[in-house]
């Protein structure tokens, strides 16, 4: 199943950037240098987080079969990480850079949603059997 995984993560990926880089582009267009800062700011840790995501659901899925209790560990550890990494990364990019929060917290959001939205999909890695019906 990580391969099912690695190869939507992977499509995600590019089109996380590509929309990243045209609301960076647009931001620039409208509102100036702060603004696309602040996109690529919130772009930035949102891809980071599912780039996070992406790796505890591979590692998750090898050890599902063999340990279920492990498998779930780390899917709770990894949920807890990227809730402290969205802090830290907010705290670090408002703070820190001073990056306008409403670009930053906007392009944080809209990576997001391309994200879950381009997630969706029917291939879930497993090998193509016989027996499905689907």
């Amino acid at each position: 199943m990580s391969e099912g995984i690695a190869r939507r993560g992977q499509r995600v990926l590019v089109i996380q950037l590509l929309v990243a880089l045209v609301a960076g582009a647009l931001s620039y267009a409208l509102a100036g240098a702060q603004a696309l800062n602040g996109v690529i700011g919130g772009s930035i840790i949102a891809i980071v987080l599912m780039l996070m995501l992406r790796f505890t659901m591979q590692k998750a899925s090898e050890l599902a079969v063999e340990s279920p209790q492990t498998s779930m560990s780390i899917m709770y550890v990894g949920a807890v990480l990227r809730f402290i990494m969205v802090l830290v990364m907010f705290a670090i990019a408002l703070g820190g850079f001073k990056l306008l929060p409403t670009y930053t917290v906007g392009g944080f959001i809209g990576i997001m949603i391309v994200g879950v939205v381009f997630s969706r999909s029917n291939d879930s890695g497993r090998p193509i059997s016989k027996t499905d019906l689907n």
